[in-house]
């Protein structure tokens, strides 16, 4: 030890003190884990410290003493053990998870904080941990030390992995692959004698102040506020502690116009001004920037009896005007939510859809008022919530339903194709429609892969039964207008088909009108590309929305399908009839194939039939059912 060069330490010292001037001079950060940082700052610093002071003692031993020596090393051993429990409870802290409250790591850390202290100084009189005569020597109780850092920082990892949709990866792989130096440098050290390890343990401590601790990565650029990304973690360590507290989310009103009709740069300067006075009040708080124009005020649980006074008071600011650039001034108001938590959500991801349903309801019915959460019906929203995860469930498990309704050919007297139809069955929550499930796939994006899934089954049915030994030449299935949206959805489709070796002449995509409403090059790229690949397109609910003619001019669809509504109304009245003949009469004169929906009874299939319908399909027939009653179905219809 004596020996030792001592530049690496010197370097450490350096590096850990330029974090430690970077850390006070950046804005705190209101966490658990930023305080625990600055204690690894500190500890590493003292220990880096303590081992630079004990190597100029072990080369003038002969003045300083052995017991003075000792004393020193002492003091560095028990530290150089708690550095790796303090940065075990730091990875903790990034995951919520809180060691001295959970039952398991609690007794654990107690003991790993305990040993290191109680080895030490029983070490001054037996030596269980080292002995220094010329040189420092480890003993057996070091190694019982080293075993038990070893044990703390892997239960924190296997901790961490439990809890990994706590925090992202992405920002982790530095850090797991500096601490692979880490260990390097203790072979290295305890090898060839070169004390790397300070050095290379505050390289990782610069990896976690880059990488978790920066202040720039939570802060919103323009405001100088904390910024959502922020927000949802300060939130979800409140969750997991338990705590109560209320949150008050203020959306500036038609702040777009004011962007448009002001300026850019005018509407940066009002938010700044905003922020700045939201993040003004005495009352605990902190403020996050939500959205473009909302910002979240989360007061401390106890001063929740100021929640109503807080929000008068933003209010009330709001009915004076800002102060623009070159001396303009703007008056604005702003819809105002006022939750309180646990009472209104229990977690994070709940609150989010407590702040976006509150606040979409003060937009509409109460915009420049307060609205209180508890004052509302959150019904809806978490049973929105319970079939989202459903379907999600569903779709992991490979359990979403696929059902086939056959259509029949006027033509053929029997069974030609089928369309095939998602159902979705929850074990809570029973059968769920397709007519809640679809437009809420369609809302939050689940749609694009939901629509993957069902094509997959699809080909997988249609190669597993050899369908095209059947009376059934294609099957149809329904695309939505988001799939149609992506670039990619073309040749995903063409991928599935050849994964299961299906002709494209086999798969009907059926496309509804909302689907091709406005000049989308990627909309028509995808519906062109399909057509040249060889898949039919059918255009779904004819006669249900506006400009159908239009569609049908500029996009190459060889089916239509008649909305069963404009069907039923037929039957009832005169002129809707007439309108029925006529429309069908036109799509027969574009050559079109016409598939009649909702046909229910022996009249309509009369009817329809006499008017040039060629395909008919309704419960008359059959009713959506699953593979085996559908191929018995058309297994029979081949025997007759």
């Amino acid at each position: 030890m004596a020996n030792w060069n001592l530049s690496f330490d010197f370097a450490a010292v350096m590096l850990i003190a330029i974090m430690l001037v970077f850390f006070f001079d950046e804005r705190m950060v209101p966490m658990r884990s930023h305080r625990v940082f600055l204690w690894i700052l500190i500890v590493s610093m003292l220990i880096t410290t303590l081992e630079i002071l004990a190597t100029f003692m072990a080369r003038h031993v002969d003045i300083i003493g052995y017991n003075e020596l000792n004393a020193v090393l002492s003091l560095y051993t028990a530290l150089l053990h708690l550095g790796p429990l303090t940065f075990s409870y730091y990875l903790l802290c990034l995951a919520h998870v809180d060691a001295f409250r959970d039952k398991v790591l609690r007794p654990l850390f107690i003991v790993c904080f305990a040993a290191p202290l109680l080895f030490n100084i029983i070490n001054l009189k037996f030596h269980w941990v080292f002995t220094f005569d010329t040189a420092y020597h480890s003993s057996y109780g070091a190694f019982i030390l080293y075993f038990m850092d070893a044990i703390v920082i892997g239960v924190a990892f296997l901790a961490m992995y439990r809890e990994k949709r706590a925090f992202s990866f992405l920002r982790l792989r530095p850090l797991l692959f500096t601490l692979l130096f880490v260990i390097a440098s203790c072979f290295v050290q305890a090898l060839a004698y070169i004390p790397m390890l300070n050095l290379m343990s505050a390289m990782v401590t610069l990896t976690l102040f880059h990488y978790q601790q920066n202040a720039g990565h939570v802060t919103d650029m323009l405001t100088g506020q904390f910024n959502r990304r922020f927000m949802g973690e300060f939130l979800n360590s409140k969750f997991s502690d338990h705590s109560s507290f209320g949150v008050i989310m203020v959306a500036m009103d038609n702040f777009k116009y004011i962007n448009k009709s002001c300026g850019v740069d005018n509407g940066d300067e009002l938010l700044r001004q905003v922020g700045l006075y939201l993040g003004g009040f005495r009352t605990p708080s902190q403020l996050f920037r939500f959205g473009l124009d909302q910002f979240c005020l989360v007061v401390d649980g106890r001063y929740m009896a100021r929640l109503p006074i807080v929000a008068e008071q933003v209010r009330e600011r709001f009915r004076h005007s800002w102060a623009m650039l070159e001396n303009a001034r703007i008056t604005m108001s702003a819809s105002i939510c006022v939750l309180e938590c646990p009472r209104d959500a229990q977690s994070y991801d709940e609150l989010v859809d407590a702040l976006d349903y509150s606040m979409g309801i003060a937009k509409k019915v109460k915009r420049g008022s307060i609205t209180y959460a508890s004052e509302l019906d959150f019904t809806k929203v978490r049973q929105e919530k319970a079939i989202e995860k459903s379907a999600k469930l569903a779709m992991d498990k490979r359990e979403l339903l696929v059902y086939y309704q056959p259509i029949y050919s006027v033509q053929a007297q029997g069974y030609n194709s089928a369309e095939a139809l998602v159902r979705l069955h929850d074990e809570e929550l029973g059968w769920i429609s397709p007519e809640i499930f679809i437009p809420l796939a369609e809302k939050n994006g689940l749609i694009v892969e939901m629509g993957e899934v069902i094509l997959d089954k699809v080909c997988a049915f249609i190669h597993s039964c050899n369908l095209s030994d059947t009376v059934i030449k294609y099957i149809e299935v329904n695309v939505s207008p988001v799939q149609l949206m992506q670039a990619n959805f073309a040749s995903r489709v063409k991928s599935i088909l050849e994964k299961y070796d299906v002709r494209p002449q086999q798969i009907n995509i059926e496309i509804t009108e909302t689907a091709t409403i406005g000049p989308s090059p990627v909309v028509y790229d995808n519906i062109y590309r399909l057509t040249e690949y060889g898949i039919t397109l059918s255009l779904d609910d004819f006669g249900s929305g506006n400009a159908n003619v239009e569609y049908l001019n500029r996009l190459p669809f060889t089916i239509v399908k008649l909305d069963k509504q404009i069907i039923w109304d037929s039957f009832k009245d005169r002129r809707a009839k007439i309108s029925l003949e006529h429309t069908v009469a036109m799509l027969n004169e574009l050559e079109l194939s016409i598939v009649a929906e909702g046909v229910e009874d022996e009249q309509s299939k009369t009817l329809l039939s006499e008017i040039g319908c060629h395909f008919l399909q309704g419960w008359y027939f059959s009713k959506a059912v699953p593979e085996d009653e559908f191929l018995r179905a058309i297994s029979m219809q081949e025997v007759k």
